[in-house]
This record gives C-alpha cells, structure tokens and sequence, in this order.
C-alpha cells in the first residue's frame, strides 16, 4: 500500500504538481482581464474609502484573511482534481452583467464591488470545479466585508443604532448620578443637574457603534470559521457579534455621558475617547471568547455504557 492513500494516488506537494504551465497561463490571463475591467473600481470604491473613511479603514486586512484562510486549507487544498463547473460559467455571466449595468446604465459602485466577488467566485467554479469551490468558497465570500456600503444605507443602519445608544445612555447615568434627571430624544439626550443649567448630548453618527460593529463582525466571522468547532456553534458565536458589539459601544456612550455631564469634557473626545473605544473592542472580544468557552463546554459527551467492555473484550 503507498503511503499516501489506499489508492496509491501520491497527493501533489507543489502547486506545479496541481496545475499545468497552461493551467498557470489561463489563471494569469483571467487574473489580468478581472484586474482590467474592475481597476476603476478598486481603485475608487475600495482603495479610496479604505484610505479616507475610518469606517471601513479594516477593508485593506480583509484580502490578506482571506489568503491566510486559504493557506490554512492548503493540504486539503492540493488534494482536489481541477475539473470544470460549468455553474461557473453562469455566475461569471451574470456577475458580468450585473458590473456593466451598474457602471454604466445606473452609475453605482456597491454593485460593483459585489459583481467583481462574484466574478472570482464564478472563475473558480468554473477551472476549478466542485472540490476547489467547497475549500475556496468561504475565503472568496468573505471579500464581501471589505466593499463599503452605500453612505444612504450606512446611515440608515446608524440611525437606530444612535437612538438605542441614546436611550439606554438616558435610562442609565441617573443611576450613576444622584439628583441627575434625563430624557431622551431621537439621538439627542437633554439632562438636568440641580444648581446648573440645562444641558444636552448628542449621540453623533460616529458613536453610533457601526463602525466597531462592522470591524467586530469581520473579526468574529473570522474567528469562528478557524475554530474547530461544530456547524451549530459557529452559527451562534456569528450570530452574537452584533448584540456584543452593540452591548459595548452602550456602555462607550454611557461612559462619555457620564464623564459629560461631571465636567471631564476633556476625557469625552480625542485620544481619551479613542481609547476608550479600544478598550471597549477589547470587552467584545472577551465577550466573544466567553461565548465560545460556554458553548465548549454546554454538551459534555458522555462514554456509552458497555464501551469500554467492548474494547477490552
């Protein structure tokens, strides 16, 4: 028997054992036209946002996690035939069209951004087939995290997220501050201290959270596609990153309402500010790996009874 396998099959080492110098041209041929077509959108609706707009600043780490993903299924990776998905063609096809009716007929970038995923997603099916695309599939779709979204739409996702900051910031610092009476408004969080005059804070767009929500997402979507765990758990520890996000830039807003409203407006803004945002990324991700310690340890697998008989006998 090979010791590679009960077929006696060797397993490419090299990715030159995998795919032919013809195979090497077609991809740096396809890799050139994809470059082509989607410069201009790179180049404006990705590169530009990530470099001048602190919300989506994560989007330039978002291409290398997908590399690393793909480097950590490497093995199972050289183990897959090259065979033709001919689905691929199809979501190539479409991807393709949904690019030049967006670029040219409706003018829109975010379009854009998610044909140029496709497109990749659809080039790999296709050379590579089915085996390639069940290793290769999540590190293709995570690229989605790096494409910002349409300012429209990230406004009205930053809208509720403000009003809730708002309200649980008004229903909590009276608790902190006796005499402390406050009210909230929309966004906006009018408070009434005995012996000085009336004030107001307003929860801006940027404490809104989405910005430590959409960073917080990527990581943990990332964190739980490396650990080995169950299908079920995964989904669970993706699913509580918004409300561990959201939980912590809450408690970011009462903080700086608090430290508002006592006279230290000097440690609510600039770097004070800045790091308290840090440190509350940091409680999100102890927060996250509490989630994963509990969900670890929530079924224990019990031996069955008369096994370890069997075994002896």
């Amino acid at each position: 028997m090979n010791a590679s396998g009960s077929a006696g099959i060797s397993v490419p080492r090299r990715w030159g054992e995998l795919v032919s110098p013809v195979g090497h041209i077609r991809i740096a041929v396809i890799a050139v036209l994809i470059l082509f077509i989607y410069w201009g959108t790179i180049r404006h609706a990705l590169i530009s946002r990530w470099l001048h707009d602190g919300n989506w600043s994560h989007g330039w780490l978002i291409p290398l996690f997908s590399l690393y993903f793909l480097g950590t299924q490497r093995e199972v990776l050289m183990r897959c035939r090259p065979r033709a998905g001919y689905l691929g063609a199809v979501i190539l096809a479409l991807s393709l069209a949904v690019y030049f009716a967006s670029a040219w007929r409706l003018r829109m970038t975010y379009p854009q951004g998610l044909s140029m995923v496709g497109v990749i997603f659809g080039v790999t099916l296709l050379m590579g087939g089915w085996g390639v695309i069940r290793v290769a599939w999540f590190p293709i779709l995570f690229l989605l995290f790096a494409i910002p979204l349409p300012h429209s739409i990230y406004v009205e996702l930053t809208m509720p997220l403000r009003e809730l900051a708002s309200t649980v910031a008004a229903a909590v610092m009276p608790l902190f501050v006796p005499g402390l009476h406050t009210e909230a408004q929309a966004v906006v969080i009018d408070y009434v201290m005995p012996g000085m005059p009336a004030g107001t804070l307003n929860v801006e767009e940027a404490c809104s959270g989405m910005r430590s929500t959409m960073a917080f997402v990527t990581l943990g979507v990332a964190m739980a596609y490396l650990g080995r765990r169950p299908t079920w758990q995964r989904i669970v520890m993706v699913l509580t990153c918004v409300p561990i996000a959201v939980f912590c830039n809450t408690i970011r807003v009462v903080v700086t309402g608090l430290l508002h409203v006592n006279g230290h407006e000097d440690l609510a803004r600039g770097t004070a500010h800045q790091v308290l945002g840090i440190l509350m990324f940091a409680v999100a991700l102890g927060l996250f790996a509490l989630t994963g310690y509990v969900l670890s340890h929530l079924l224990v697998e019990v031996p069955e009874e008369g096994a370890g008989e069997v075994g002896s006998a």
